[in-house]
């Protein structure tokens, strides 16, 4: 079966399945410097809701639900900031499911952040999306590849220590490496709860 062939409803019951088993269930490694209870291998969890495209030239549309799990960034610390930063991302898996049946996408990539002021962060990501869009030469908003890069920015607020509402902005393309290249744009608004 291709994974254009899966319902996006089946697409979202299996990253909600696997968003359950994997955000409660704790890392099977070292328990934490305090010898207390092992720490989640998930890190972060986030859903939302997206404008599946905010280019004028794409006609697809509605809205995707988004959901998001981080995982713990890898242990050890650099002596500096900026190696720290930048060899020390999250790993991310997500879907995007769009509710009008146009192109929905599993994506997985890596998650850069920085804190820009107590309450307020910036994070960006590099990683790649298999969507389930169209791919033909001649069709409307082909995007050539079944897998294409993906990129986004986010713009995070802390409510507490646990839960962020973030400002996102997404980017499906294959960079020109296949015939057609019509790139998806989504841009919305996230919630994240962290699992301390």
């Amino acid at each position: 079966m291709r994974l254009s062939e899966i319902s996006p409803v089946k697409h979202a019951a299996i990253v909600l399945a696997a968003a359950a088993w994997l955000g409660w269930a704790p890392m099977a490694s070292a328990q934490t410097a305090a010898g207390g209870p092992p720490s989640p291998l998930v890190d972060e969890v986030r859903a939302g809701v997206m404008a599946h495209s905010i280019n004028a030239n794409n006609g697809e549309g509605g809205a995707d639900l988004n959901l998001e799990l981080l995982f713990r960034r890898p242990g050890g610390r650099y002596d500096n900031p900026l190696l720290d930063f930048a060899l020390r991302p999250r790993v991310h898996v997500g879907a995007s499911v769009n509710t009008q049946g146009d192109t929905s996408q599993l994506y997985a990539g890596l998650s850069w952040d920085a804190q820009l002021m107590p309450r307020l962060s910036l994070e960006l990501t590099f990683g790649g999306a298999l969507h389930d869009g169209p791919t033909g030469g001649g069709l409307d908003d082909s995007y050539g590849c079944s897998l294409n890069f993906r990129e986004s920015a986010s713009l995070g607020y802390a409510l507490d220590e646990r839960w962020t509402v973030y400002g996102t902005i997404s980017h499906m393309s294959n960079a020109d490496l296949c015939d057609n290249n019509s790139g998806l744009t989504s841009a919305g608004v996230r919630l994240g709860y962290k699992l301390k």
